[in-house]
């Protein structure tokens, strides 16, 4: 062996550790905004922890470039997202392993819990939860809360992508607390909106906007470009699901300027794709199919396969509505392998109900059948009854905590008031407006649990449970029970001929003439879409069967003919079961149900039970 080869490196400058430092302060800095800028910072600076030795600044940067490969990953630009995704895989799982190595245990919650969010970015949810659940474990184990809530919020997005709701809301609601214990106002935004896109999941409008509102509230003090155009497109959408067009339009243009700004193409994806739905809603199916082609391109650049999946179901829709039908068909399949790919059955369940629609209108109605009870079969694992008494649960005790939260902001509140009032000796009348305000608000919240937004009728939730305390009365006094399921003919056609103002119309008068001509003590409800469902109370099936005849005929002679020139009469297709005997509220809905589609395949405008 030669002397040179023996022959020690020389030295480094002795500034070399703290321009490592400095290199991986900047990053730090940078990779939100300006990732590409930052990863050049990461990469020198792991030339110079390598070349000092030093693993804990070498893990470091490892854990920054693979930070920034992940933000370039979701960029709108550059062509390389799967290069930028592998490279980020390799240094964040080298830096994982060396921060294990190291012992450096606040280094390893944080490389398990980014791997995790890139692996629940590309899909790979099976492979993300465990790391979250790692990060979870070390983040508990340091006492790390605000690391804590972060974690948890994670969780509850990825199983709200896989439709476990109800395990979603716990973590979420965990997060909530946490960080608003902890005073931190961000963590405290990102909790809001997460379970603001949850509920609207579950079909809880009213919830679900409070909650949107809440967190763009706090965004108003703490701004997040990201979360921002997160919980604006949410709120867009359900104003538009809730018949406020305008207000959804003003709510998702900002979206789409804030994600065009900031970046993000997976907020970008989903702004484009919710102004679609907009549109579509508005009866501009051309404006809506570009704003759809541009989100599942967005989509489909960003690696999304759940968003572009989510997609293809509003482009297959769209082209069935603008009697594609060749054309409609495929992109439904496309839509159901990815959502079955996936497992998320939430959105497996929406696909098959379209084609369950669509081979309905090819008169295939073995196809439909099939399809629609494929249909019931996911909604009943999304939304069954076990899920559904821990869903109520869940947001009974957040309700319950958010009373006491409110209580005591009221209560500090009060004092304040009162100290004001005394100076300004007038207590007595600014008490009263403030009882009369606190009531208003109070009836108002109220409502919105009950209510469905658009009809005025009650809500799936409120009904679900409704239904369950009339089984349970039912069965201890041996009293009847009939259920009838109402669905509007033809409900497609009155929207895509007359516009969906026109269609939101019918479902408000329909729903105000079920309320006028059932009992007081039955129970009316939405049960979504154009699907609305009657509880008849101690109602033996015979007389079921006459109470909806008279519904039926009493919708066929509605007026309507004012609505629009072409609309002169709507009529329903009815599905009524009961059972004296047991009446299992679950059973007699999916009876109904059953009846539902035979009314309609036997030609509609009919009761079937």
């Amino acid at each position: 062996m030669n002397d040179a080869s023996t022959a020690p490196l020389p030295p480094l400058p002795t500034d070399a550790r703290t321009q490592l430092a400095q290199h991986l302060a900047r990053a730090g800095s940078l990779r939100s905004r300006f990732p590409a800028e930052a990863l050049a910072l990461c990469e020198q600076a792991e030339v110079l922890a390598r070349a000092l030795d030093s693993q804990g600044d070498l893990a470091r940067a490892l854990l920054r470039a693979g930070q920034c490969l992940s933000a370039l990953a979701v960029a709108p630009a550059g062509g390389t997202r799967q290069q930028h995704q592998q490279a980020a895989h390799e240094r964040l799982g080298q830096a994982l392993e060396l921060f294990v190595g190291l012992e450096d245990r606040h280094g390893e919650a944080e490389a398990a819990n980014t791997l995790a969010n890139l692996h629940a970015a590309c899909g790979a949810h099976a492979q993300a939860l465990p790391l979250y659940h790692r990060s979870l474990s070390v983040r508990r184990d340091l006492g790390d809360r605000i690391g804590e809530a972060g974690v948890l919020n994670n969780i509850g997005l990825l199983l709200r992508d896989t439709a476990q709701f109800a395990d979603a809301l716990a973590c979420l609601f965990a997060s909530l607390e946490l960080a608003e214990d902890l005073g931190d106002e961000r963590a405290t935004a990102h909790a809001l909106a997460s379970i603001g896109t949850v509920l609207a999941e579950l079909g809880e409008t009213g919830r679900a906007t409070e909650f949107h509102l809440r967190a763009l509230a706090v965004l108003e003090q703490w701004p997040d470009p990201a979360l921002e155009a997160s919980a604006r497109t949410g709120l867009g959408r359900l104003l538009a699901r809730t018949g406020h067009p305008e207000e959804a339009l003003s709510h998702l243009e900002r979206a789409l300027a804030v994600a065009h700004r900031s970046g993000r193409i997976d907020d970008l994806a989903s702004a484009l794709h919710a102004l679609g739905q907009a549109h579509q809603g508005l009866a501009q199916p051309q404006r809506a199919e570009w704003l759809l082609h541009e989100a599942l391109a967005a989509a489909r650049r960003g690696g999304q396969p759940l968003a572009e999946a989510e997609v293809l179901l509003s482009l297959g829709e769209l082209r069935g509505r603008q009697g594609d039908s060749s054309d409609a068909r495929p992109l439904l399949l496309q839509a159901l392998s990815g959502a079955e790919r996936l497992q998320a059955d939430h959105l497996a369940g929406r696909v098959h109900r379209a084609l369950s629609r669509w081979h309905e209108q090819q008169r295939d109605f073995e196809a439909a059948l099939r399809h629609h009870q494929a249909f019931h079969d996911c909604l009943q694992r999304v939304q069954g009854q076990a899920v559904q008494r821990r869903l109520r649960t869940l947001l009974a005790g957040s309700e319950l905590k958010v009373v006491h939260r409110d209580a005591e902001h009221q209560r500090r509140r009060g004092d304040a008031l009162a100290e004001a009032l005394d100076i300004a000796r007038a207590s007595d009348r600014h008490k009263d407006e403030l009882v009369r305000a606190l009531r208003h608000q109070a009836e108002l919240l109220r409502q919105l649990a009950r209510e469905d937004g658009l009809t005025g009728v009650a809500n799936r939730r409120w009904l679900d449970s409704m239904l369950m305390r009339e089984r349970e009365r039912a069965r201890r006094h041996g009293h009847p029970l009939a259920v009838a399921m109402i669905d509007l003919d033809h409900f497609k056609a009155i929207n895509d001929r007359c516009s969906h103002h026109v269609g939101d119309e019918v479902l408000r008068r329909i729903g105000r003439l079920l309320l006028q001509t059932c009992r007081q003590g039955d129970l009316v409800g939405r049960y979504g879409g154009e699907e609305f469902l009657v509880v008849l109370v101690e109602t033996p099936l015979a007389a079921a069967r006459g109470v909806c005849e008279k519904l039926r005929r009493l919708v066929a002679t509605m007026d309507v003919e004012g609505l629009h020139p072409t609309l002169n009469r709507v009529t329903v297709s009815i599905g009524v079961a009961g059972d004296a005997a047991d009446p299992v509220a679950e059973d007699l809905v999916q009876a109904a149900d059953r009846e539902l589609y035979r009314a309609k395949r036997e030609g509609r405008n009919r009761v079937c039970g």
